[in-house]
């Protein structure tokens, strides 16, 4: 069985916001949020995030990949299995 190696991308939205807009605490009495209100922004943001941008480039990568190797694609093989190619 061969191993892969992988690469993942996580995105912490609650740490994402807070980089933008600090966490309430001693060193931001003001102009900041309490971890309740990073919280309700980070599960709107959960709810309504379009992936399709990402899923795009990916697809983008794939073609530039197969054109690049000199992967056989005569009878066009790989655009069905790649459905954000547009």
């Amino acid at each position: 069985m061969p191993v892969y190696r992988d690469y993942e991308i996580r995105i912490n939205l609650n740490e994402l916001i807070e980089k933008r807009i600090p966490c309430c605490d001693l060193l931001h009495p003001d102009h900041c949020f309490t971890e309740d209100q990073i919280t309700q922004i980070a599960h709107d943001i959960n709810m309504d995030l379009d992936l399709h941008p990402i899923f795009h480039q990916i697809d983008e990568h794939i073609m530039r990949y197969v054109n690049a190797a000199g992967i056989d694609n005569q009878d066009h093989w790989v655009e069905p299995n790649l459905p954000d190619l547009d």
